[in-house]
């Protein structure tokens, strides 16, 4: 029987889950609605046990046992009963069912809902993706009117609560994280991608659409391939194996996400 205590304590659990800017799905059975608006943006992490950091080849703690490298992608989410632009970001699979839909259903013509399906902290933790609506006119205003994130900047700047299973409900960090030795050297941030790393992405961006090549382009803000840095090159390949993987389900016809 609930009780208004169990009342109050759910509707605390909801308010307090708005206003942030990620999206949180902490609980089973939380759900959100929302557009998808923007292009993705992928990078390779490490779990450190209390947040994700970008994986660094060259700072020992990344490579330390236990740690293992993961893709994270985020995608800005309009929350209309927030009226609000927010970042929701998910690991491989999340990103792969993020593409189905996108695939059949297209992501600029619905509202979709997200739902997680898994207690906290569970690692088999999975979130169903359905199309709530379609957009009217009025939504489409209101979605366009709200500004984009700069993915690039606020990707990773509030811990993850686990290290897998599907989209991100983050928290603040209990302390700051342990910076990596300083040298002199450069680091993977500012040397270039190596020149065969980027011409085999050239060559598997050239059998690609033109559209998804200007997509790549936007979402790296770079103007050539080469611009790339060391630090990028495996977001920049994950990004690539997403796009090579929905050209291929496009090609086999309508692809059910759900079945």
């Amino acid at each position: 029987m609930t009780t208004t205590w169990d009342e109050a304590i759910r509707l605390a659990d909801k308010h307090g889950n708005q206003g942030g800017l990620f999206v949180r799905l902490q609980n089973d059975g939380d759900k959100v609605v929302g557009a998808f608006c923007g292009e993705p943006y992928a990078r390779q992490v490490v779990w450190t046990g209390e947040r994700y950091e970008d994986y660094d080849e060259h700072n020992p703690e990344h490579e330390g046992e236990g740690r293992r490298k993961s893709l994270r992608v985020a995608i800005n989410f309009y929350v209309p009963a927030e009226s609000s632009m927010k970042v929701i970001e998910g690991g491989n699979g999340w990103f792969r069912d993020v593409v189905k839909v996108r695939e059949k259903y297209g992501l600029d013509t619905w509202l979709f809902e997200i739902e997680r399906h898994g207690e906290a902290k569970n690692p088999k933790t999975t979130y169903s993706i359905l199309p709530e609506e379609k957009i009217d006119g009025a939504m489409r205003a209101r979605i366009q009117a709200a500004p984009l994130h700069d993915l690039r900047r606020v990707a990773g700047s509030e811990g993850g609560d686990e290290p897998e299973g599907g989209a991100r409900a983050p928290r603040p960090a209990n302390g700051p994280s342990k910076a990596p030795p300083t040298t002199q050297a450069a680091t993977p941030a500012s040397r270039p991608i190596d020149p065969e790393v980027a011409a085999g992405l050239v060559a598997r961006l050239k059998v690609l659409a033109r559209p998804d090549l200007d997509a790549f382009l936007r979402a790296f803000r770079v103007q050539r391939v080469r611009d790339l840095t060391e630090a990028q090159a495996g977001a920049a390949a994950a990004w690539v194996a997403a796009r090579e993987n929905a050209s291929a389900g496009a090609e086999d016809g309508d692809v059910d996400p759900f079945g």
